[in-house]
């Protein structure tokens, strides 16, 4: 049965009043919500409160996720259900659920007496929690609801629906935690907000700091290449004497050796200084990348596969062939220089829009239709504090006396000239991302697809995340929660499996290799319990190592690690609208 705070009878002496659920206690209550700093520390004072006026062990908070209201997530519990509760009730949609509905409405307190025999809640969450009484109580902010304090028993414990006065002590308390709760979330969003504006600052500054870098660059190259040329003629004047000696001979010869070396040099700083001579006209970058690919597979060790996947009828980009051949160059052997011990380097292409929505995300990008270029390793990775500094002339994290420091600046340099933008994710111990944005041609842009890389498609699917790997399948969660969709997690094959047998999913990301059960097998079993479910896989391998799991379908959404966040969410969402 289910009860508002207007249908609650209470009995003589009941327990409510005994505990003395007055005045004073609602103040000194109140007053210990103002040490609360998280959510964290309000739900542990919310709890004891609980414990010590209502005699309820299990409590927790949770929260509308936007302003439509369509779905709850839990932000913290307390008590000896925990564990169950985080894994059965993180995120619960609204719509269709009679309790959540209720609650979303913010106008009373929402009482099962017993759900186990209560035929309007969600028997999915209920039967795996065993929730025998659950009260939930509307948190409001302002005209509107924002979240919800729950309270109840499970199992054998039994019932215990609260009486009249102990309700009316609830609605007082969520009062109290509803202004406790709100100062939280306004501390933690101006906190966020300041976090945010100051690495919007840090990423312009240090896109300052390597144009100033570039002009200087380029400027030196500059009057060197007048010096060089003074040396140039004069050397030649030499070379041309008859009587010259041999040993003179020899040493005119060394000396125009090191200026080509030297013009070399400053070739590359014009590169980086965006001021060389760019040779610009319509080029396939697919068929640049197939070219290259036959030249890298004769310079990279056998230890390292070479991938490519090619977008489907990309579009042309105005550019200088050889250019965007040595950043191609550039960015595979960096690839193959960060996996001494084998991997995987994968060349991608696509053709992306960006739009506000991104460029405002991303201080580094401007709206416009691009070819997309991706370079992926499977190597070492580069520290998070050496990221931003991986594009600044002679700067390397490769050991003394390899390589000069130039290769990621000039592949900055050459992208700036063709008026694109190259950007660097990576994970360390995981792998590198290079991508690189070329603007369409201008008279192709029209045929360019919908395809949108600034508005990420989100959803509201149901997604099932299998990885072993804490660090991965966290971040996985909180991009999809992000996107709309309703996530459960677990940690191997054999987990998602059970998962799968207990509920249905649109979609399932595997990791490819897990304990206990890999993904190309836990792939078969959920398809035999769930045949319409969709899936994709997530490798540090590529496509090619896992043919023999695959099945063809399978094998068009295989997602390679590492990966930014906006490409996996494209992929979830290519992954769900396949047909």
């Amino acid at each position: 049965m289910a009860r508002d705070a207007h249908s609650v009878t209470g009995t003589a002496a009941p327990p409510g009043e005994e505990r003395g659920l007055g005045g004073q206690r609602l103040l000194a209550f109140a007053r210990t919500l103002q040490g609360a700093v998280d959510f964290s520390a309000l739900t542990a004072m919310v709890a004891e409160e609980v414990r010590g006026a209502l005699g309820y062990d299990n409590s927790w908070l949770s929260v509308f996720e936007d302003e439509r209201l369509m779905q709850a997530r839990l932000l913290t519990v307390q008590g000896p259900s925990e564990v169950d509760v985080w894994k059965h009730a993180t995120v619960i949609p609204v719509e269709g659920d009679w309790m959540m509905e209720q609650i979303a409405k913010g106008d009373r307190v929402v009482v099962i007496e017993d759900a186990l025999t209560d035929p309007r809640v969600n028997h999915a969450i209920v039967d795996q929690l065993k929730n025998r009484t659950i009260i939930n109580v509307p948190l409001r902010f302002i005209d509107r609801p924002f979240g919800t304090l729950g309270l109840g028993t499970f199992g054998d414990e039994g019932p215990r629906p609260p009486t009249e006065a102990e309700v009316e002590y609830l609605i007082a308390m969520a009062a109290h935690v509803s202004v406790a709760a709100a100062r939280i979330r306004l501390t933690e969003e101006r906190a966020l907000a300041a976090a945010d504006r100051l690495d919007i600052e840090r990423r312009l500054a240090q896109r300052q700091r390597l144009e100033s870098l570039g002009l200087l660059a380029g400027g030196v190259a500059h009057d060197f290449n007048n010096l060089l040329m003074v040396m140039r003629s004069t050397a030649a004047v030499f070379e041309a004497e008859r009587g010259l000696s041999e040993t003179g001979r020899a040493s005119v010869a060394m000396l125009l050796d090191a200026v080509e070396r030297a013009r070399d040099l400053t070739r590359q700083l014009l590169a980086l200084g965006r001021k060389q001579d760019l040779r610009l006209a319509p080029l396939d970058l697919n068929a640049r990348v197939r070219k290259l690919v036959a030249l890298l597979r004769r310079v990279v060790p056998a230890s390292i596969a070479v991938d490519v996947i090619e977008g489907p009828r990309l579009p042309l980009v105005s550019a200088d062939e050889v250019q965007i051949d040595q950043i191609l160059l550039n960015l595979c052997l960096n690839a193959r220089d960060a996996m001494p011990h084998g991997g995987r380097i994968t060349l991608e292409t696509e053709q992306v829009v960006i739009n506000g929505e991104y460029v405002r995300a991303h201080p580094w990008a401007k709206p416009g239709r691009y070819v997309l270029l991706s370079v992926t390793d499977t190597g070492t990775g580069i520290a998070p504090e050496l990221i931003d500094r991986v594009f600044e002339p002679f700067f390397t994290t490769k050991p003394e006396g390899q390589g000069s420091g130039l290769g990621l600046a000039i592949v900055y340099g050459v992208v700036r000239q063709h008026d694109g933008m190259v950007h660097c994710y990576s994970e360390p111990g995981v792998g590198t991302a290079f991508k690189v944005y070329l603007p369409i041609l201008e008279r192709e842009a029209d045929e360019v697809g919908s395809k949108i890389a600034g508005a990420v498609p989100g959803g509201t699917e149901r997604v099932l995340v299998a990885d072993d790997h804490p660090g991965a399948r966290r971040v996985m969660v909180d991009l999809l929660t992000r996107a709309g969709y309703t996530v459960v997690a677990v940690e191997d094959g054999a987990q998602a499996v059970e998962a799968a047998r207990c509920e249905p999913f649109e979609l399932v990301i595997l990791d490819a290799v897990m304990p206990r059960l890999g993904g190309g097998e836990a792939r078969a079993r959920i398809r035999e319990l769930r045949p319409g479910a969709r899936f994709l896989f997530a490798s540090g391998y590529g496509a090619d190592a896992l043919s023999e799991q695959l099945t063809a379908e399978d094998a068009r959404e295989v997602l390679a690690k590492p990966t930014d966040p906006d490409s996996f969410l494209r992929a979830v969402r290519r992954a769900l609208d396949r047909r």
